[in-house]
């Protein structure tokens, strides 16, 4: 357990006290040889046992603070968001958290399974409202004349009051699960609504790895495995919190300010919840087999070990970065077709790393600590030859 910062000055000035009753003993004025040669000999044990210990509070209060931050992925492609900003949705201010409400003006920014995410901006201010879907006339009744999600006839043309409160209940579930997390590779919450199915993230600025990809971005080796590095970082800290995310795919993972971060937390689920992995949505092309096999769901879940969907989707996603490939989690009972895709990573410390977490049964796969160590481990030597 490493000392506080109260606990490490007290300590350091302590030490230093020691130092300098050295000194003085040594430089002082004694009466006799033979008091003259004890001075200097205990001067000399107390300006050893200070330097020696002033030397390890030193070490102590350095590994103690975080370091900062400063590799960050290179050569990305720019110009990601929309510029349609025709919507001009306003919200009341007992609708969404203080500093939200009012009029934004927004755009379409991207869809999927969950539902529509809109690129929202206020002056200076830009962050992405997502809605689920049914929900878009939330952010799309345009004009700002009538307040967004509080009128009734609104919410009477959204949906059913049923179909609302099963919304609001899962919005709500999806932001306690993550509004406490605060990790530089996590897609930060920045507030919800409580009357109406809204999140609102953090805006990135250059988008997904799908989008990167799919306009040309050309990760090197040394990407790759910064990406590994810093995603099995954000899944060994959601882990340690019993949590799962359970949808790890190129679409799912952003960038900001060149750094990567991990979102769209809409498939995540508590470990110990009443949920079998089977049941953890997942993204056909980056499934776990769990997620696919229902004995090895239940298994996964009884052992203990429904946190290794996540190992094995961010490994899926690793490989399908080099070799344009995945290996979903139905075909992985193919032990052939594994290693055909396997064989075609170059780097035979990689693929190792990979086949480890790729393996079909969950318990013996690597946790998201051990994996971040083996690419961290890979990444290092990247680091120094290039």
């Amino acid at each position: 357990m490493k000392p506080n910062d109260a606990e490490l000055v007290v300590m350091f000035f302590l030490f230093i006290f020691v130092l300098l009753l050295g000194l003085y003993v040594l430089f002082s004025n004694s009466p006799s040889f033979s008091e003259i040669f004890a001075g200097r000999k205990t001067s000399l044990i107390y300006l050893f046992t200070g330097f020696v210990s002033a030397t390890i509070i030193l070490v102590l209060a350095l590994s103690s603070r975080p370091r900062k931050r400063t590799s960050k992925l290179e050569r990305l492609v720019s110009g990601y968001g929309c510029s349609d900003f025709r919507f001009r949705p306003f919200f009341a201010i007992d609708v969404l958290p203080s500093g939200f409400e009012g009029t934004w003006e927004c755009c379409l920014l991207g869809q999927g399974g969950w539902g529509s995410a809109y690129l929202c901006r206020r002056g200076e201010v830009k962050a992405v409202f997502k809605v689920p879907k049914g929900f878009e006339l939330l952010i799309e009744e345009s004009g700002g004349d009538k307040p967004s999600g509080t009128s009734k006839e609104l919410m009477k043309e959204l949906t059913e009051e049923k179909k609302l409160m099963e919304k609001l209940e899962k919005v709500k579930y999806e932001a306690e699960a993550i509004s406490k997390l605060d990790h530089p590779n996590i897609i930060k919450l920045l507030g919800y609504s409580e009357k109406t199915p809204l999140l609102i993230y953090e805006y990135a600025d250059y988008g997904t790895l799908h989008w990167q990809l799919s306009k040309g971005w050309k990760p090197s080796q040394k990407d790759i495995l910064l990406i590994g590095v810093e995603l099995s970082d954000a899944l060994r800290y959601i882990h340690s919190r019993g949590l799962v995310h359970g949808d790890i795919k190129p679409g799912n993972v952003f960038i900001k300010d060149g750094v990567i971060k991990l979102g769209d937390f809409s498939s995540i689920v508590k470990t110990l919840s009443s949920k079998s992995p089977s049941e953890i949505t997942g993204t056909e092309g980056f499934r776990a087999p769990e997620q696919v096999y229902i004995d090895l769901g239940e298994r996964a879940k009884k052992e203990g070990y429904e946190n290794r969907i996540d190992v094995y989707q961010l490994a899926n996603l690793i490989l399908y970065m080099l070799i344009g490939e995945s290996i979903d989690g139905e075909y992985a009972i193919d032990e052939k077709r594994v290693k055909e895709k396997l064989n075609k990573v170059r780097d035979k410390e990689l693929r190792k790393i990979l086949a480890e977490a790729l393996v079909l049964e969950p318990s013996k796969r690597p946790s998201s600590e051990e994996l971040r160590k083996a690419f961290k481990t890979l990444y290092e030597i990247y680091e120094k030859i290039t």
